[in-house]
């Protein structure tokens, strides 16, 4: 009898701790602006070819400046606000915008591609859409 409820304690701790671990992971499977550029998500870099720190989206942000790239990189703790100049996009397509809440000129990045910003959008991107 003693060896049961042994046994049922060990099982019902392990299932807790299991189901805690699974909701656990599932938050951070979908980890956006983490600093870490996910498989499925859009990335803004402060330098360009991608280097230096990354400000990673999921979803639409109306408002970069209130938005700081983080890590250990020398852009850490920077505001995204008018402070990209590179991208790269695992999700699906996102439009980027040079004004906060999706305002101004517009630019379309398509999945999977990745680049430099050109001229016009250079440090001065302030929010981002995305269209799926």
């Amino acid at each position: 009898m003693r060896t049961r409820n042994l046994l049922r304690g060990v099982a019902a701790t392990a299932l807790t701790l299991s189901a805690l671990g699974l909701t656990l992971g599932t938050a951070n499977a979908d980890g956006w602006k983490d600093g870490w550029l996910d498989n499925t998500e859009f990335g803004l870099f402060c330098y360009e070819d991608a280097q230096n720190s990354v400000f990673d989206l999921s979803a639409d942000d109306e408002y970069f400046p209130d938005d700081y790239f983080k890590g250990s990189k020398s852009c850490a703790g920077q505001t995204v606000d008018d402070n990209t100049r590179s991208y790269i996009n695992n999700s699906c397509g996102f439009f980027v915008f040079v004004h906060p809440n999706m305002t101004g000129n517009k630019g379309w990045i398509p999945a999977g591609h990745r680049g430099n910003a050109s001229s016009e959008f250079k440090d001065q991107i302030s929010s981002a859409g995305r269209y799926c």
